[in-house]
């Protein structure tokens, strides 16, 4: 091969790997950012008091049951207000509709669905770990009353 082949096979290469090495890169933005915010921000949080505080890992793990039982106060006290804020929310809707041409109501009707889909995929996602989070809460507190409450 001449020298001018090798180099454009060279550069040939190089560009392919660049485009893979951007592909990779992007991937991982992409799933990074697609990760629950509230568990991100939870791990980081629970992970700086772990280093701040020295705490034990069985105070790890009281605090982790603070959490869990402070959501499933909010979630109460949200499941008391949400009729009202179904309603506020209609009433936008509709008031959203009324100012939209047919073409444009349609539009705003897809994008509604969409971002009803997206919401309760995340509710799944957030009683999937909740109830992860029960199940080990459960066998921490059957191991301790197995090792005389330690």
């Amino acid at each position: 091969m001449k020298r001018a082949q090798y180099v454009a096979l060279g550069l040939a290469i190089l560009i392919f790997s660049l485009g893979a090495a951007t592909g990779v890169l992007a991937h991982r933005l992409y799933v990074a950012n697609t990760v629950n915010a509230s568990e991100d921000w939870r791990v980081r949080w629970v992970n700086e008091m772990h280093s701040r505080l020295k705490l034990t890992n069985d105070q790890v793990d009281k605090l982790n049951d603070i959490l869990d039982d402070t959501r499933v106060k909010v979630r109460a006290v949200k499941d008391q207000y949400r009729p009202q804020i179904l309603k506020i929310k209609a009433d936008q809707l509709a008031e959203i509709q009324s100012i939209l041409t047919p073409k444009q109501a349609v539009d705003y009707n897809s994008y509604l669905a969409e971002q009803e889909r997206k919401a309760k995929e995340q509710d799944s996602r957030d009683k999937q770990i909740e109830n992860q989070r029960a199940n080990e809460r459960h066998t921490r507190e059957a191991d301790r009353g197995k090792h005389g409450g330690k």
